[in-house]
């Protein structure tokens, strides 16, 4: 019994003795993989941290929004970029180190290295051959923690030119919407960037914004020059009217089609009659014709009309009609005028929504006249489509007894002028 008591005594003293320092240890490598995970990240760094590296005279890396991770192999690195390198010895060393405007890279026991203009794979390779040099059996890692920023210029047909600062992974259309959008004049479709070693890269902002082609938004470096020409009235034109976002004098390429011209221009909308787009062009002679453009595919019976879409001439008026949602009933209903279409209804239908009188006539009369080619369809069960007109007759007796009344009005007046 009094050994049990002992072995018991020299247990507890073990646990007490053991134990605290176990967990004291575990709480002090949990709190360091917490600091290593921070500094990884970068942004992640306490308000401790912050205000050590800013004491020390190292940069603090702030939050950025990014359209996605940034590409080692397409990133350029360039003079603002802050870097922290990542040396594995018994403790994980972090040294913060930013890219000075003669684009180095000084990293602090190791050296000096150039690396503006290199991608950031480059820049990280040259950084893991120089640490091996330093530290043959250590690690030394390169991590990009903060884009730099610097300034770009927005000149040409914008509604605010400038300079502005942007990010490395800003796109063209970024620093356009900063100048306050392009104008009216604007070319949109061969716009240059000109950059700083010499090179110009020309883009069309169309195919970005309506068709997604992100080779045509690049995204921006050091010193660009952002310039949007004006419309050159020298080269082929074409003058857009009607119920469109941009009307007036536009710029068109060779070959250039109806409908992507005006989708170019945003001009498709909800109102637009796609049937009834004319096209007002000279012949060889100087003679103007007006053309009717379907772009259902469907042909009509309108002169000179074609059911396909077409390839602009320089010097062509495009005039956009709106779509008509009305339907118009006039003649012997108590309520005549517009009313809203729809889909289904035949002219018997419309009819009864003025409200039929005792004045109509045979409804097997009933016209319909289309508003698409002016053709005239009769009968109550005609088909209606948008902006038709429906004529309603009136009844023959109702007519013969409103010209016996206006007769023997007539009739009146001259008996009594006789009698006088």
């Amino acid at each position: 019994m009094h050994k049990d008591k002992i072995l018991s005594f020299i247990i507890l003293l073990i646990i007490f003795l053991f134990i605290p320092q176990f967990v004291f240890g575990q709480l002090i490598l949990s709190k360091s993989q917490q600091k290593r995970s921070g500094r990884q990240q970068g942004n992640d760094l306490s308000m401790e941290e912050r205000i050590s590296l800013e004491e020390k005279g190292y940069p603090v890396p702030t939050a950025q929004a990014l359209e996605k991770i940034v590409d080692p192999e397409t990133y350029i690195v360039g003079p603002g970029d802050i870097f922290y390198i990542n040396i594995s010895v018994a403790e994980e060393v972090v040294i913060p180190s930013q890219v000075t405007p003669e684009g180095k890279l000084v990293i602090e026991t190791i050296g000096t290295l150039f690396v503006d203009g290199k991608t950031l794979a480059e820049v990280q390779q040259d950084v893991r051959q120089a640490g091996m040099k330093k530290y043959k059996f250590k690690k030394v890692t390169a991590n990009l923690v903060q884009l730099r920023t610097f300034r770009v210029h927005v000149v040409g047909e914008v509604e605010n030119p400038g300079t502005f600062v942007a990010l490395a992974v800003d796109r063209v259309s970024v620093l356009i919407d900063r100048a306050s959008s392009i104008t009216n004049w604007a070319d949109q479709q061969n716009i240059e960037i000109r950059h700083t070693d010499g090179s110009v890269d020309s883009l069309d902002l169309f195919k970005f914004k309506k068709l997604a082609e992100l080779e045509q938004n690049i995204s921006v470096r050091n010193g660009d020059v952002i310039y949007v020409p004006a419309i050159q009235l020298s080269n082929k034109t074409v003058s857009l009217e009607g119920n469109v976002g941009k009307p007036g004098l536009h710029q068109i390429k060779e070959g250039e089609r109806l409908t992507n011209f005006l989708l170019r221009l945003n001009a498709f909308k909800r109102t637009l009659d796609p049937q009834r787009i004319y096209i007002i062009r000279k012949d060889e002679q100087g003679e103007e014709k007006i053309i009717n453009v379907n772009l259902l595919g469907k042909g009509n019976n309108l002169e000179n009309s074609l059911p396909h879409d077409v390839a602009l001439h320089d010097g062509d008026q495009v005039y956009v009609a709106t779509l008509k949602y009305k339907i118009y009933v006039h003649g012997a209903v108590n309520l005549p005028g517009a009313y809203s279409y729809n889909a289904g209804f035949n002219a018997r239908d419309y009819v009864g929504l003025a409200g039929g009188t005792v004045e109509m006539g045979n409804v097997n009369g009933i016209k319909v006249i289309h508003y698409r080619d002016n053709s005239i369809e009769k009968g109550p069960n005609a088909t209606v489509e948008r902006g038709d007109t429906i004529i309603v007759p009136r009844a023959f007796r109702k007519s013969l007894s409103e010209y016996l009344q206006i007769f023997t009005g007539l009739a009146t007046m001259v008996f009594a002028f006789m009698a006088a």
